[in-house]
């Protein structure tokens, strides 16, 4: 972003630069605009061909200032926009790998994580789910469209039934794959995966926390329930646009994904 503040500052001033060198070579040198405006250039470039040279005390003196300014501002140019293109080159790199690692962890947890929650969501209907069934012939209008039906529904755990042990198990179980991700350099660029990391970790700190789940008061097992439903919707939202991202670009796991969607009571990874 400071580059970009940079490259407009150093651009501006360039560009003002030739508009007045022009205009006071035309005035003080008695030069058309085109003589005018290709000395301007030819002596920022430092390059002097000696075609055209000042004649007069104050063309010679500017000359000599538009040599230090434009060279020191044509260089500010070069230089911010160079690490503009290095950056943005390098944040695609950053990005594809992060995306390389939400691959991993729905392939490893988050779809299973995310079934448990949705099996023990009263409020999901079959037509509902429906809503869900990513297939091969989605487009972009199609996930745009299934974004905007979340939010309009309501998904909540019910904590009557929700299977805390099973949560904990799995959760201890996958516990070392939760911290390489979390440690990993790259979740800075992503800050919505490390809060949805953040808050899988707390859960399971709360569950393991606890000496026995199986008789929780009523308040305690709310409390919970709470911390799911926090990563449940924080999950479905990580859910939704990988599963998008991964529609054309990795065709092979988009396949695997949707045999094992969360939302198809039918799913099975075997192809049919």
């Amino acid at each position: 972003m400071q580059s970009q503040y940079q490259l407009k500052f150093y651009g501006l001033m360039f560009i003002s630069l030739i508009a007045f060198g022009t205009f006071f070579f035309q005035w003080f040198e008695n030069l058309s605009f085109a003589d005018a405006f290709y000395f301007c250039i030819v002596t920022i470039a430092t390059v002097g061909y000696g075609d055209i040279s000042p004649a007069t005390i104050p063309g010679k003196a500017f000359a000599l200032l538009l040599i230090i300014m434009g060279a020191g501002t044509f260089l500010g140019v070069m230089a911010n926009a160079t690490e503009i293109v290095l950056n943005k080159r390098g944040k695609q790199v950053r990005l594809e790998k992060l995306n390389i690692m939400m691959g991993l962890f729905f392939s490893e947890t988050g779809t299973h994580l995310l079934s448990i929650f949705a099996d023990n969501d009263s409020n999901l209907n079959e037509d509902t789910k429906k809503s869900f069934l990513i297939n091969n012939s989605w487009k972009d209008d199609d996930f745009i469209n299934l974004k905007k039906k979340r939010t309009n529904i309501e998904f909540k755990i019910n904590h009557e039934k929700i299977p805390l042990i099973e949560i904990n198990r799995f959760l201890n179980e996958k516990s070392e794959i939760f911290l390489r991700l979390i440690e990993n350099p790259t979740l800075q660029d992503h800050e919505k995966f490390t809060e949805l990391l953040i808050a899988i970790l707390h859960l399971k700190e709360e569950l393991t926390a606890r000496k026995q789940l199986k008789r929780l008061p009523e308040p305690d097992r709310l409390h919970l329930t709470g911390d799911c439903n926090r990563v449940y919707l924080k999950l479905l939202d990580h859910w939704i646009d990988y599963m998008w991202y991964i529609k054309d670009r990795y065709p092979f796991l988009f396949s695997l994904a949707v045999r094992q969607n969360p939302f198809d009571s039918e799913a099975s990874v075997n192809v049919k």
